[in-house]
């Protein structure tokens, strides 16, 4: 909304011009890491349409037995095949602009193309929304979230499968009260062995764990700890304070900070098996402009849409530490 101004529309008011700076500078919305990084490692494109998608899954396995000469061997069938589905999920902003609006909005009058930014503004809208949802629980019309792929307790229900009579379903989560840099043993931090116990959890189960996704205040603590004395080395005839990434890798995993993620979280995803589904016909695209003199009005009205699902198609794989405190 703009602002008001209160000016006396004197000589000098008259006679003088604002400095009218044209660049259009963002003051609302933030960078969205989790989603970016699914665009980028995460991200799988589906040009087929299709009302759901369908992973088919390896939830079981036979029993094998040793024998010997004339020994009766088991010959009971085994049935371990399922499948999970994940419904599309579709968003939308707007961008709508008067005619009036438009027609004044030109020529040597224009400071800005208007609706060139109001579709920039439609798009950050978009991409907030999905990053906010996926690392949020999944509700309404809206996608699934981390809090759903990797749940903070057992026997969730995802894609259909309940975890707790096939608990092949079941990912990974470390629920411990931990404060990242504490030490309860010497020269160890809390936090370190933390996550390292995760990593160690979803490995077990055959994952590969290439980022990890917390929040600012944990991402904050982890630097406090590898920049303490002891676990810094810092060239004293060279000094130029501490140096290198913000956040630098944990084991070769990316550490991503992100202010949607949920307090006291840090999220575990093996990109592998956790991705984004866009569907090709949606994939953050604009829709033509209509007119809505139909209703009366003397208006272009176009949308921004994406057709996305998180899904995963191993749990297992996947986890969640939940209840560490960081600076």
């Amino acid at each position: 909304m703009a602002q008001t101004t209160s000016e006396v529309w004197d000589s000098h008011w008259s006679a003088t011009q604002r400095s009218v700076k044209k660049e259009v500078v963002d003051n609302f919305f933030e960078d969205y890491p989790t989603l970016e990084m699914h665009r980028r490692k995460g991200l799988r494109m589906s040009s087929k349409g299709g009302k759901e998608i369908e992973v088919k899954l390896q939830t079981s396995g036979g029993t094998a037995e040793s024998f010997d000469k004339y020994d009766v061997l088991n010959k009971s069938p085994v049935d371990p095949f399922e499948s999970a589905f994940y419904k599309r999920r579709y968003y939308a902003a707007p961008i709508i602009l008067s005619d009036t609006e438009h027609w004044e909005n030109s020529g040597p009058e224009r400071i800005f193309d208007e609706l060139e930014h109001l579709g920039s503004n439609a798009m950050n809208t978009i991409l907030k929304a999905i990053n906010e949802d996926i690392l949020s629980a999944q509700s309404g019309k809206n996608m699934l979230g981390y809090q759903d792929i990797m749940a903070d307790a057992a026997g969730a229900t995802v894609g259909g499968i309940n975890s707790s009579t096939t608990t092949a379903w079941e990912s990974q989560r470390f629920t411990t009260s931990t404060t990242f840099t504490t030490q309860s043993v010497t020269n160890i931090f809390d936090g370190i062995a933390a996550w390292n116990e995760m990593l160690d959890s979803c490995r077990i189960q055959g994952g590969v764990i290439k980022q990890i996704v917390t929040t600012y205040s944990i991402g904050r603590a982890y630097r406090e700890a590898i920049s303490s004395q002891g676990y810094a080395r810092t060239e004293l005839d060279n000094a130029k304070g501490p140096g290198g990434n913000m956040l630098p890798p944990f084991y070769a995993a990316e550490v991503i900070a992100d202010n949607d993620c949920p307090s006291l979280h840090s999220y575990f995803p093996d990109t592998r098996h956790t991705k984004l589904d866009v569907l090709s016909q949606a994939n953050f695209r604009k829709t033509p402009f209509s007119s809505l003199q139909s209703n009366g009005q003397l208006a272009q009205l176009a949308y921004i849409v994406a057709g996305v699902q998180l899904f995963t198609d191993n749990r297992r794989r996947s986890g969640v530490a939940t209840a560490i405190t960081g600076s």
